[in-house]
């Protein structure tokens, strides 16, 4: 099985069972390191290629060496496929691994002497020649987000990756060796080919073999396998460094764990590796003993630290930039975790003013030399000792290099490394509490923070307010609603009444618009408009600023000015919108769809029409539209952040009282969507083929909405069952998702994908299919559960109070309640697989098939 092993080497650790090596680099640059090893008839060949999570340039934080190292171990190559390799490990009863940290990705294979040279040959195989198979890349992409799971969800992962985020936050340390779901999920086999074959190159790599042979005869052989092994040019990654941060910077987070973690972090620049020996010495004796002085004040005496989980070490390797001094323990409770780093300052302030003596460092010394003495190395551990030291010291064994740097060690010495470097107290501390922890922490040293509950709240006749008091910042976050909506536009004149409403606050008789902008930017405000069915007015800012921010809707809600210069403004963005869809496969595409789906409705007009309409429109025109369209009977308000509720009901209702309350003019005339089976093909000048399968489905307010939703949870998502049928076991589609768009007065549901024009047809009946199997097949309950229980943990994690005021309206205005987020789950969970079954052959009778694909004169990039 395939793992990350993440190598913490302490100098005072790496001891070698026999100094005999050979060493060698070859013309092409392959470094070979070769030593015997008769503890048993093994034989180990470890390839380390310097690559890792830090070398990955623009696939940062994506995990694209980790990814390699799945595919490139025991993965084809061009002379062997990943079954053949798998069958001659059989038969070698060789142990096959490989393994990735943030500077290297390591390569080994482990077997009895008399296969040696079969080994040898499928490790250079996989070195040289590797085919990054596309049936693999893909199999083994499904796996790692399996690992990804496992590695990075448990809660300490999550904070020891959190940690490094805090602490490296303008380094590559910051990104985890395994990657992002997000940006891993984004590699292709194109790309995973790209990094192979520019970073696993001979002079990027280093070969050590270890075991039971004669180490001249195993260095030929070495170096026969290797020698038309091409050198590569190397292209340098940048690798920002991290300075020392100034100050104590402390968080407070919550995890999922019974007892708080503290982690304390220093800055070590590499202008100071040189104090690493003392450092690592001071840390080793006030530390890592069960009477060293720290550990047993904070363990036995006073009992506020466990004893597992507690070290200290200066974390420094030579090829990196920046290294650190890191400190982490698991205290009892929540109230002393402020008590234990007071006591560790307060000891290491006493020991650096002059309480190390020469005793204390001859016992580290002979420590460290019985490690030496006592410890007889297997072959996999001592051939990564011997790799690691050739990454970092250049050197197979660095033993007598360090022990001489020991010798020279005085207590003065010590003394002043924690002076330098821990006394100055420039450091990250993170404190992980118990879920419901933070706020008792924080009660040592500032007032409490109030979180409350959202609640709906009725205020007068046609006022809805959605209020949540948080104070943990003082901002506060809105959204107004609105029955302003483009439902009364007509072919005609599609698109005004939302470049009208959002042109309102581009001006107003007391805010001149360039005042207003400067304001907005001066004072970091979050400022946005959406028109649709309903109008959704955003607006995010400091407490401070919520009075001018009020001011500033109610002057745009009754005195809106239209200015002139932000119409042509406007006007020219919106020209230079379509422009830009000419060119967009995409755009074209929807434009495509719309025209047909939708003709004779406001929806259904070209790009190009619908730009005219707004090209002609007049600041006169604005007025108008203004006067007719920009009415409301009735507001739902929804206020989060720091304030009282008394307040955000007096603030609801002087919202409600700028808005005008007359009866809009004109008719009301929402989408409708037809019911059609047929397939249409449009041909295009873009290569990549834009597919939709449309169906009718039921409205928001209908009986079937919610199965019409469970039928969505089955069928989307990363692991639903589309995008295993495109993705997961066939290679049709760069995506592929289902959208069911659901609102009082419509609904359709929309499968939308993308692919290139050989694999149309096969995309096309693979998705059918799919719905084919919803209509026929009865699904599991299981399967219901597992796909809403993931939605909605998605949806949890997702939706933070940036997110919840304006979805908690949306919900409210469809009728489903502001609370829906949270009652979805429990609902879903109640359709039956009948209740899918029925409704799937109920709406998914008609088809409407729309496909954009290159003419026959468009040059493929991609045959």
């Amino acid at each position: 099985m395939k793992k990350i092993i993440l190598l913490i080497l302490f100098l005072y650790s790496c001891v070698l069972f026999s100094n005999e090596y050979l060493t060698k680099t070859l013309d092409n640059g392959l470094q070979i390191v070769v030593k015997e090893n008769f503890s048993n008839s093994s034989v180990g060949f470890f390839c380390f290629v310097k690559t890792g999570s830090l070398n990955e340039g623009k696939y940062l934080g994506a995990g694209i060496s980790h990814y390699l190292e799945h595919v490139v171990s025991s993965g084809s190559t061009k002379f062997h496929s990943e079954k053949e390799y798998e069958q001659m490990g059989k038969e070698m009863g060789s142990i096959v691994n490989a393994y990735t940290t943030n500077v290297a990705t390591v390569f080994h294979i482990i077997t009895d002497k008399q296969y040696a040279e079969q080994a040898l040959q499928i490790l250079s195989e996989q070195m040289q020649d590797c085919s990054i198979d596309s049936m693999e890349t893909a199999r083994e992409k499904q796996v790692i987000l399996k690992e990804i799971v496992m590695r990075s969800t448990p809660p300490h992962a999550k904070i020891n990756q959190r940690f490094n985020e805090l602490v490296y936050p303008n380094s590559n340390k910051k990104y985890p060796v395994i990657g992002y779901p997000n940006l891993f999920k984004k590699i292709t086999r194109n790309e995973l080919a790209e990094y192979y074959h520019q970073r696993y190159a001979p002079n990027n790599m280093i070969f050590v073999a270890v075991g039971d042979f004669d180490s001249k005869k195993m260095m030929e052989k070495i170096e026969k396998t290797f020698e038309n092994f091409p050198r590569k040019q190397l292209q340098p990654v940048y690798q920002p460094t991290q300075h020392i941060r100034n100050g104590e910077i402390e968080y407070i987070e919550e995890f999922d764990i019974q007892q708080p973690v503290i982690k304390i972090s220093t800055i070590i620049s590499s202008s100071d590796y040189k104090d690493e020996p003392a450092l690592n010495a001071a840390l080793d004796i006030l530390f890592s003993k069960r009477k060293s002085p720290i550990r047993y004040k904070l363990v036995e005496e006073k009992k506020l630290v466990n004893d597992r989980n507690f070290y200290a070490f200066a974390d420094i390797n030579p090829i990196l930039p920046e290294g650190s001094v890191n400190i982490t323990l698991e205290a009892k409770n929540i109230e002393d975790v402020k008590k234990i780093v007071k006591i560790i300052d307060e000891e290491i302030e006493k020991y650096s003013a002059g309480m190390f003596t020469e005793e204390d460092i001859r016992n580290y010394i002979n420590r460290t030399k019985a490690r030496k003495l006592l410890w007889k190395p297997d072959v996999e551990t001592e051939s990564n000792i011997i790799g690691w030291n050739m990454m970092m010291y250049g050197v197979p064994d660095s033993y007598d290099m360090m022990m001489e740097k020991l010798s020279a060690l005085t207590p003065h010495d010590l003394e002043n490394a924690l002076k330098k470097h821990l006394l100055p107290k420039n450091r990250v501390i993170l404190y992980a509490v118990p879920k419901g922890g933070k706020a008792i922490l924080e009660t040592q040293t500032k007032e409490i923070v109030e979180i409350s509950e959202p609640e709906k709240i009725s205020v007068g006749k046609n006022i809805t307010l959605i209020f949540k008091k948080n104070t943990t910042k003082p901002t506060i976050t809105g959204v107004i609603c609105l029955p302003v909506s483009i439902n009364y536009e007509t072919p005609e004149n599609a698109g005004t009444i939302s470049f009208m409403t959002k042109m309102m606050f581009k001006g107003s008789k007391n805010y001149d618009s360039l005042d207003l902008t400067e304001w907005k930017e001066d004072h970091a405000v979050k400022f946005w408009v959406s028109v649709g069915n309903e109008t959704f007015i955003n607006f995010k800012c400091l407490k401070d600023d919520f009075p001018e921010m009020k001011q500033i809707l109610f002057d745009a809600f009754q005195n809106p000015t239209f200015p002139e210069n932000e119409i042509k403004l406007a006007k020219d963005a919106q020209n230079q919108d379509y422009l830009r869809s000419l060119s967009n496969a995409g755009r074209n595409h929807e434009e495509f769809r719309n025209m047909i789906l939708y003709k004779g409705q406001r929806a259904g007009i070209s790009n190009e029409k619908r730009n005219e309409i707004i090209q002609n429109l007049t600041q006169k025109d604005l007025f108008n539209l203004y006067k007719k369209y920009f009415n409301a009977d009735k507001i739902i308000i929804t206020l989060f952040g720091d304030l009282e509720k008394e307040e955000a009901e007096k603030i609801a209702k002087e919202f409600y009282s700028k808005i005008p309350h007359k009866k809009t003019e004109g008719i009301y005339t929402p989408l409708q969507i037809p019911e059609i089976d047929s397939v249409f093909i449009n041909e295009y000048d873009f290569e990549q083929v834009n597919l939709n399968i449309n169906y009718p489905a039921p409205k928001v307010t209908d009986e079937d909405y919610f199965a019409m939703k469970v039928i969505q949870t089955i069928l989307g998502g990363n692991r639903g069952r589309i995008f295993n049928a495109v993705r997961g076991t066939n290679d049709l589609a760069y995506f592929a998702y289902p959208d069911y768009s659901a609102e009082r007065d419509y609904g359709f549901f929309r499968i939308t994908s993308q692919t290139s024009l050989d694999k149309k047809d096969e995309l096309l009946q693979v998705l059918l299919g799919e719905i084919e199997k919803i209509k026929k097949e009865t699904v599991s309950q299981e399967e219901i559960n597992l796909a809403v229980e993931e939605t909605q943990k998605i949806m949890s994690s997702y939706f933070t109070d940036n997110q919840l005021p304006y979805v908690m309206t949306s919900y409210e205005n469809l009728g489903l309640g502001f609370d829906f987020i949270e009652k979805i789950s429990e609902i879903l969970k109640k359709i039956t697989p009948e209740d899918v079954k029925t409704v799937a052959n109920k709406y998914f009778q008609k088809a409407a098939i729309f496909i954009s694909q290159p003419k026959k004169n468009v040059k493929l990039m991609v045959e």
